[in-house]
């Protein structure tokens, strides 16, 4: 065998490997409805905390991380209120962040 064979088997393998993962990273994640809807419903919700939170830092002169902290708890609130009881902290902070 010679390197270009190699190589053509190489990419054979990778386009015939990589929609097979990606269907089934799809299938799974499509079938996990309420981390999709958990995700899209954070983000608008991490934009309002992150809004509010800055607002508050002007009048109560917070720092970053206060502010930071202000938000992810404004987000946990609201997420208790639309039904998701069991939201992990870190992903919100991650969301805020973003």
């Amino acid at each position: 065998m010679n390197i270009q064979n190699i190589a053509d088997l190489l990419v054979s393998l990778f386009v015939v490997i990589v929609p097979v993962i990606g269907g089934y990273v799809t299938k799974h994640v499509l079938a996990n409805k309420k981390a999709v809807s958990f995700l899209q419903i954070a983000e608008p919700l991490a934009k309002t905390g992150v809004v509010l939170a800055e607002k508050a830092g002007v009048t109560d002169y917070l720092t970053s991380e206060a502010k930071k902290s202000k938000a992810v708890a404004y987000v946990l609130a609201e997420l208790k209120k639309l039904g998701f009881t069991t939201a992990d902290e870190t992903i919100i902070a991650s969301v805020v962040e973003k």
